[in-house]
């Protein structure tokens, strides 16, 4: 691991594809800032909504893993829980904004490509970032709900073509907004944009863009109607 630089951690792993890379010990060191367990933490039920300190945990959990040869910038302030994972190629590059929260189990898979993550953004357990080649924006403040899927590939469907696995690949960039909220389980598929305000409900096939501020849902997702500020629900 390199000296971190500008209170970033630059990890720039290379090693092979069947290893795996552990990219940070739970020590607090000054190569290795994970910030202690507080001895008596507050109920989180007593806290404001999205307040660090009910988080369950804080820091780099030892068991993530980065394989595959990117730079990977992790500001001090970034929350990663156990056994997530990012495999990305030496053509590759991530970039985490502050205060950014990564629940157990997201995998982030690349082999070339940008992805940009703002500021206080969370992404929930087990959500999957399939080869976003073409590149990955989230604006700030944007919630990621748990088992969410965006993948920037799209595969050959020409049989005649040969295998669909060995046809060209279509790469196309995905944007996510500002304050946008990502239901459980929803599926992002390659060339969307949703914009700033928006929610999608869980479980949701977003294959077309949807507008800011709208509420949408199904599969596929369609724009119901405009958030309200009263609204309690999406049904």
């Amino acid at each position: 691991m390199a000296k971190p630089r500008s209170g970033a951690i630059i990890c720039s792993l290379e090693v092979p594809p069947s290893a795996a890379a552990v990219s940070q010990s739970t020590s607090n060191g000054p190569d290795c800032p994970v910030p202690a367990a507080s001895i008596d933490p507050p109920h989180p039920a007593e806290l404001p909504p999205g307040s660090p300190a009910g988080l369950i945990y804080k820091g780099i959990h030892p068991s993530v893993v980065i394989a595959g040869g990117a730079a990977i910038r992790f500001p001090p302030s970034i929350i990663i829980e156990p056994f997530c994972s990012f495999i990305m190629g030496p053509h590759a590059t991530l970039h985490l904004g502050h205060n950014v929260t990564i629940y157990s189990g997201c995998t982030f898979r690349n082999k070339y490509g940008h992805l940009q993550i703002g500021n206080e953004v969370s992404f929930g357990p087990n959500c999957a970032f399939y080869e976003l080649r073409a590149g990955l924006e989230i604006g700030d403040f944007t919630m990621i709900g748990a088992g969410v899927c965006v993948s920037g590939v799209n595969h050959g469907m020409d049989p005649a073509a040969g295998p669909y696995r060995f046809q060209q690949p279509d790469n196309r960039p995905v944007k996510i907004g500002r304050n946008v909220w990502i239901g459980m389980n929803s599926t992002i598929l390659p060339g969307v944009e949703i914009g700033d305000d928006s929610i999608i409900g869980a479980g949701s096939v977003v294959s077309r863009s949807i507008p800011s501020g709208m509420v949408a849902y199904g599969n596929p997702c369609r724009a119901i109607r405009a958030v309200s500020s009263s609204a309690q629900s999406i049904s």
